[in-house]
């Protein structure tokens, strides 16, 4: 009885697999936009970026704290990137969001209470809530970083383009009232320039670079 019970089971189960598949939809692949990067729909839930390198070509917003672009959105999380240009500066500052952050190419350095850390690709690391935290970049290449955290209430392309472009708006306005974004407008006796005399031996050729 068990066995006719699972074969009468199967046989109204069949249907619904048929179903199911004929809604499956071909690979596609969805083209790139002045807000958004190239990327392949693979399945109904699922996206692929072959090379987020073609990313940051197609959708970067530059700012005085690195080139920003968007790559995907999951349920609760997203993922987008960061290229630091040699001869920026960020000071410490809190973050009301923690991050996950992923080194791709590139050397950089984090800075976190007055303690630095050279970053170079294949370097991981997290930071939480509120916690501050700075990145210099005193090497002579640029550097990408993969970032990922929270999506909150930025959950989609456009919502993304403008926060970067505001945030953008107001890194212009406190650079114009003095605060530095750049190794050039520090003091010669920072910390940051010291240290980065220190990792860097070429580094004079990076303070030099002006915005």
């Amino acid at each position: 009885m068990k066995l006719v019970a699972l074969l009468i089971s199967l046989a109204m189960a069949a249907p619904a697999t048929a179903l199911a598949q004929t809604a499956v939809k071909p690979k596609t692949t969805v083209p790139a936009t002045a807000i958004a990067p190239s990327y392949v729909q693979l399945a109904t839930n699922v996206e692929v970026i072959p090379n987020i390198e073609d990313a940051v070509k197609s959708s970067s917003i530059l700012t005085h704290e690195g080139a920003f672009g968007p790559l995907l959105f999951a349920e609760e999380t997203r993922a987008f990137f960061i290229e630091l240009q040699p001869g920026m500066f960020l000071a410490e500052h809190p973050h009301d969001i923690g991050s996950i952050i992923y080194t791709v190419r590139g050397k950089w350095v984090l800075a976190s209470e007055g303690k630095r850390q050279v970053m170079q690709a294949g370097t991981l690391f997290r930071f939480g809530d509120k916690m501050p935290t700075g990145w210099e970049a005193p090497f002579n290449e640029p550097a990408l970083l993969l970032v990922v955290k929270p999506k909150g209430g930025n959950d989609n392309y456009d919502i993304f383009n403008r926060g970067i472009k505001a945030m953008q708006s107001a890194v212009d306005k406190d650079r114009k009232a003095g605060s530095p974004f750049y190794y050039s407008e520090l003091k010669s006796d920072d910390p940051a320039i010291a240290y980065a005399r220190s990792v860097n031996p070429n580094f004079d050729a990076v303070l030099k670079i002006k915005p």
